[in-house]
């Protein structure tokens, strides 16, 4: 029963945040952002799809809030009948035969043992016809959801979005495959594993190295090189490879060889808590494409103060916040301490990262 209900309430949220944020998405290019051209026209004609598309995940989010409220309300007093009766009546040595004629044995009072089976019945036969009539409809929601969109805290988002160059898609298959463990084939950088896991998922992406070390670890704190080498006796990967603020440099260089990783900067700002208020379809919003990265200066572990931590973004999902609030959020993979499609303003992690400031990094994918 009280599993119904949650089943309910947390489908209503989900339903209302996926509403919320077709909404933002939708105000946000075709009200707030002041611009013409063929761009706008693409932008809202795609704009305009997604909304009706996230509305129609919404539905079905709400139809199986509709269709648990339905069942719990059929059964309650039913189910709240019997274990009443089973706790009246069920004393030794009168035993309440579990079977489905609820035959009472050991009541001496042979007619008051068959009105308390009938009765048993009669709610059995009422919880029977409840759960005839509202399981499949549940079971039709959940289906539907799962076809348009198989999203969860739980379960992979989609990597598998047409809008999304074949590139950007393998980055976040990679990252999603690995986001949990680690790859066997890679040099594990323990908790300094971030940038190095991010690294992974760009060459994922059909990104190239540039450079490697030649001489083993000759070049390797040269920040116009990435690279990762395990053709030696020890692995020669470049500071750019494992290192934030390293690979922040290199991806913000300028003339960057064609085929290597590059990007912009297109965002920075600041997080005081893990309650304090941040957008969580922020990156979206800014232009950033799953596939893209997210950098962050954490107020906590080695180089406190500095860009010390590396994310890739890999979708959207409805997330459950520590607060207990159910959002759409965009969501990030990353390493160290490892976590998979979660809100990329980091607010369900430890406060003492906080305050914190991030760079969000839009990539320049060999397919775009």
């Amino acid at each position: 029963m009280a599993a119904l209900k949650d089943v309910a309430a947390n489908a209503g949220k989900i339903g209302d945040a996926i509403v919320t944020a077709s909404n933002s998405v939708y105000t946000t290019l075709h009200d707030d952002l002041h611009w013409s051209g063929a761009a706008k026209n693409a932008a809202e004609d795609r704009a305009n799809r997604e909304q009706r598309e996230m509305r129609a995940v919404a539905t079905a989010y709400y139809d199986l809030e509709s269709a648990s409220e339905s069942l719990h309300g059929a059964i309650e007093y039913s189910v709240g009948q019997i274990k009443q009766l089973v706790q009246l009546h069920e004393v030794e040595p009168v035993v309440i035969g579990n079977d489905q004629a609820w035959t009472v044995h050991g009541m001496t009072d042979e007619n008051e043992a068959a009105n308390l089976s009938s009765s048993l019945i009669s709610f059995a036969t009422t919880i029977a016809e409840a759960d005839a009539q509202w399981k499949p409809k549940i079971q039709e929601a959940i289906d539907e959801i799962r076809r348009m969109a198989p999203i969860s805290n739980n379960v992979d988002i989609n990597a598998g979005n047409t809008s999304l160059s074949p590139e950007r898609a393998a980055a976040i298959e990679y990252a999603n495959r690995w986001a949990l463990s680690r790859n066997p084939d890679y040099e594990d950088l323990g908790d300094a594993d971030c940038t190095n896991f991010v690294s992974q998922c760009l060459r994922a992406g059909g990104f190239k190295d540039e450079g490697d070390g030649g001489v083993p670890q000759m070049h390797r704190d040269d920040n116009g090189r990435w690279y990762y080498d395990d053709d030696t006796v020890k692995v020669d990967k470049s500071y750019t490879w494992g290192g934030a603020p390293n690979l922040h440099e290199y991806l913000l260089r300028d003339n960057p060889q064609s085929g290597t990783p590059s990007g912009t900067e297109v965002q920075t700002g600041g997080i005081n808590t893990t309650t304090a208020a941040a957008d969580p379809l922020a990156l979206s919003k800014a232009g950033l494409k799953p596939g893209d990265i997210v950098q962050y200066e954490l107020n906590d572990g080695a180089n406190a103060g500095t860009i010390n931590h590396t994310a890739i973004y890999v979708g959207q999902k409805p997330v459950t916040m520590p607060n207990g609030e159910t959002v759409m959020a965009d969501v990030v993979d990353y390493h160290s301490k490892e976590n998979k499609q979660v809100p990329w303003t980091l607010q369900q992690g430890s406060g003492s990262s906080f305050p914190l400031t991030y760079h969000m990094i839009k990539v320049n994918y060999p397919g775009d």
